[in-house]
């Protein structure tokens, strides 16, 4: 999603609904009746997790691929012999608008006592002979509707395709136009959310702001009631699309998808490849299937999913027979929900599972990436290795929800802090070597690391210049910065890092850690955790004011 789909706040459309007849509506309008939670949770018929009667699941490879769209056979999201089906389990999506009368996602609409809890996020209807308007939360506005049906649409029911998690239940939140995503959030996690979708982002090169974009502080806080509340203290899994800027960009600029909480998820193509527009990051824990473009070019290849019902939306009545359904060109946005779908079926396999668990059994259990002639940098967590592009590889639903069923849960999580680490450092300018500095813990409780998070203080007239990594003790190494360019409308000092920005990364997941701070240097090599930091483009110097290293782990 571009830029504009967050950063354009727009409050007038929020209302609260106080009354049944909005359900009786949606119902009506899709053959249904009235009903209580129960009557509108409808199960399909079983088996679900097999190819059935829905008319479009022979176009959805990314459910079962069979090679029908010229790809891989079994590069899908991996439900071959799941008996899980989301039953048990809710999604709330903070997106645009979501068309929750539709046919196929109708059945899942979380209420309670027969009334929606939350403003309702449809789109609204479009006058006679309106002009297309796709603006987040206008007529048009299919996004939200398509990310939905890709995590929980009805199976078995003789309607357009499936979801991944087809018994789900859901919330949906148009948290994009109104700009309320903390809100949004923080509804989700009090209501009972089990799993936050956000399918939404700023490309950081067009953010005009520096190139790092930061978090809602009032995000960020509910973010951290998210963790430690969500799921009656199991934590919330809150997932997010890495982003669709392709290899130029960094998810570890958004502040949003690298939040140490979050769930980052790139997109790999039919072929098992990292999609044209995937981006990279150390914050990037997995992929899932995706279309190889970011546009709609080779419908066989994209991702078919709900569409606005009726002549709106993205099909808009091109295609008569299915209008209600579209071919989606969501890059990331589509992978994320498959994601939150996979999670569903692990949560109803052992609702025991806490976030970290998740996370944890969701790298443990990916399968390899095709990434050509590329290599992988080593990993402790599989045999198959870590790219930025990729995480620890695609998502296979069969392998985590069999992980989870016999998944006892991680010990409980340790913390080291290095604290804040002066450095008082001049950096040159390109071509001047680069600048190590190496922290050395002896008395800190983590064995097993899970996350890192780097705190960088930097005073540099272009910090976009800089070249930032992270070597673990192992060896291993966290790419965290990379020289990049700043767009021209951007005001103030182009990748500003003087108030001090936090890298996280998943990166270093499963390794072995034996680490008080012992000591901080610069151009030391001993063992230790070290960052090094270059100047990589010529034209400016800086100054490297301090650092921090924060260790989760077990």
């Amino acid at each position: 999603m571009p830029s504009s789909l967050f950063f354009n706040p727009r409050h007038e459309r929020l209302k609260t609904l106080m009354a049944s007849w909005l359900l009786a509506g949606l119902l009506s309008g899709c053959g249904g009746g009235g009903g209580d939670t129960q009557a509108l949770g409808a199960a399909p018929v079983a088996p679900p997790n097999t190819p059935g009667p829905d008319p479009l699941l022979e176009r959805q490879w990314h459910l079962f691929n069979t090679g029908q769209s010229g790809g891989v056979p079994g590069m899908d999201i991996g439900l071959q012999g799941v008996r899980e089906t989301g039953r048990g389990v809710l999604i709330a999506f903070v997106d645009g608008a979501v068309q929750l009368s539709h046919p196929d996602l109708v059945a899942n609409v979380f209420t309670l006592n027969g009334l929606l809890p939350t403003p309702d996020p449809s789109p609204p209807t479009a006058a006679p002979g309106a002009p297309e308007n796709a603006n987040p939360g206008q007529w048009d506005d299919a996004h939200g509707t398509a990310v939905v049906g890709i995590a929980v649409a009805s199976a078995n029911n003789s309607l357009g395709g499936r979801g991944v998690a087809p018994e789900s239940k859901f919330l949906a939140y148009d948290g994009v136009s109104t700009g309320l995503v903390a809100s949004a959030l923080r509804s989700a996690i009090n209501l009972g959310a089990d799993i936050v979708n956000n399918s939404w982002g700023a490309l950081d090169s067009q953010s005009g702001k520096g190139s790092y974009v930061s978090a809602d502080p009032a995000w960020r806080a509910a973010m951290t009631a998210a963790i430690a509340q969500g799921r009656q203290g199991k934590g919330s899994v809150v997932v997010f699309a890495a982003g669709n800027g392709g290899p130029s960009e960094d998810s570890n600029r958004d502040a949003y998808a690298n939040h140490p909480g979050v769930l980052a998820v790139g997109a790999v193509d039919h072929r098992g490849r990292p999609s044209a527009y995937a981006e990279p990051g150390a914050n990037v824990l997995v992929s899932a299937p995706s279309m190889s473009l970011l546009r709609r070019s080779n419908d066989v290849a994209d991702i078919w999913t709900t569409d606005i019902s009726g002549p709106r939306g993205l099909a808009a009545g091109a295609r008569p027979d299915n209008a209600d359904y579209a071919a989606f060109a969501g890059g990331s946005s589509a992978s994320a929900p498959m994601v939150s779908g996979a999670v569903s079926l692990m949560l109803e396999a052992n609702p025991n599972l806490s976030w970290r668990d998740v996370r944890w059994l969701l790298a443990r259990t990916a399968r390899p990436a095709d990434l050509g002639l590329t290599q992988a940098d080593p990993s402790a967590m599989n045999a198959h290795g870590f790219h930025p592009r990729v995480g620890f590889g695609r998502v296979h639903a069969g392998d985590a929800v069999q992980a989870a069923r016999q998944f006892s849960g991680l010990p409980s999580e340790k913390t080291c802090d290095s604290g804040v680490l002066w450095m008082d450092q001049p950096i040159g300018d390109e071509p001047s070597p680069a600048l190590i500095a190496s922290v050395h813990f002896e008395a800190c409780d983590v064995r097993t690391v899970e996350s890192v998070q780097v705190t960088l203080t930097v005073d540099h007239p272009y910090g976009a210049d800089l070249d930032v990594a992270l070597i673990s003790p192992t060896g291993n190494r966290s790419q965290l910065a990379r020289p990049h360019l700043c767009p021209v409308s951007m005001s103030g000092p182009c990748g500003d890092l003087s108030r001090g920005w936090t890298f996280h990364s998943v990166r270093h997941m499963g390794e072995r850690f034996e680490g008080s701070v012992q000591n901080a240097s610069v151009g030391q090599s001993h063992t230790g955790w070290k960052i090094q930091i270059k100047d990589g483009q010529a034209g400016d110097t800086g100054h490297w004011r301090s650092w921090r290293i924060v260790i989760t782990g077990h």
